[in-house]
């Protein structure tokens, strides 16, 4: 098993954890998650950021220059979110598992040396790239169970 095996496998783990969240009966949508997002605005994050990873990998795929977002960290989680606004759960799962699909399509492809976070920012290479996705679901997924755990206390 390859390095990029493992933390595909791990990021695919995670991903699939962060996914059941949004299946558990009676999950209420509208619980603010921390003082800027609710549950479902969380969601539309994560998918925001997915789905510019795999863009990104495709472009870099065929020859392209990458395209990560631009501005500051806060900007780029803001627009990701208010771009995904009002878009249900359903449809917001199905684009983040077409990501998922795109993203393991292009992951082995070793011309791809270094992925654009969002500029200006960092590069990752393939491996880091998955690790930093695979620890930011992570992070926002424990957030999730938190506030879940404590609307149910």
């Amino acid at each position: 098993m390859t390095d990029i095996d493992r933390a595909l496998f791990a990021e695919q783990l995670q991903l699939q954890k962060f996914i059941r969240l949004y299946s558990v009966p009676g999950l209420d949508l509208n619980v603010m998650v921390n003082h800027r997002w609710n549950v479902q605005d969380m969601l539309a994050h994560i998918v925001a950021w997915h789905e510019s990873f795999a863009h990104n990998l495709s472009l870099l795929a065929d020859g392209k220059p990458a395209e990560p977002p631009r501005g500051t960290l806060r900007d780029v989680n803001r627009e990701g979110v208010l771009s995904l606004r009002g878009i249900e759960i359903p449809w917001l799962l199905r684009r983040l598992r077409k990501a998922q699909r795109i993203i393991e399509e292009h992951i082995y492809d070793d011309s791809i040396t270094l992925i654009p976070y969002r500029k200006p920012g960092t590069s990752y290479t393939r491996q880091q790239h998955l690790d930093v996705v695979c620890g930011h679901i992570h992070q926002h997924f424990w957030e999730l169970v938190d506030v879940y755990v404590a609307a149910k206390g």
